[in-house]
């Protein structure tokens, strides 16, 4: 192989992506989600310390997200572990989902 068929195949692996844009990418989406986590505990604290109710809605979404990054994974890397990691958080979202229909409720 030459230089410019090496090129040419890692042009078409990464699919015309700057590899460090793409690292950057990954790495502002950790920190996002670790920022989105944090504000959602903040926010269900102080619910929970001036209304003394639990704010469900917050928690769905929080484990939501946490089930698809683990899905997307498992089915990349196909790791059993990931699957399992994110039935766990599926599992969360779907109890958070009961409790905030139950609550909407009344």
């Amino acid at each position: 192989m030459n230089k410019e068929e090496i090129l040419a195949a890692s042009r078409k692996e990464n699919k015309n992506q700057d590899i460090v844009e793409a690292e950057c990418l990954k790495q502002a989406s950790r920190v996002a989600y670790t920022v989105g986590c944090l504000v959602c505990c903040l926010i269900c604290t102080l619910q929970w310390v001036f209304a003394k109710t639990i704010n469900w809605g917050c928690w769905v979404v929080n484990f939501s997200i946490l089930g698809t990054i683990f899905l997307v994974k498992a089915i990349k890397m196909k790791k059993r572990h990931e699957i399992l990691v994110a039935t766990l958080y599926y599992g969360l979202c779907a109890f958070f989902a009961i409790g905030f229909a139950m609550s909407m409720k009344g």
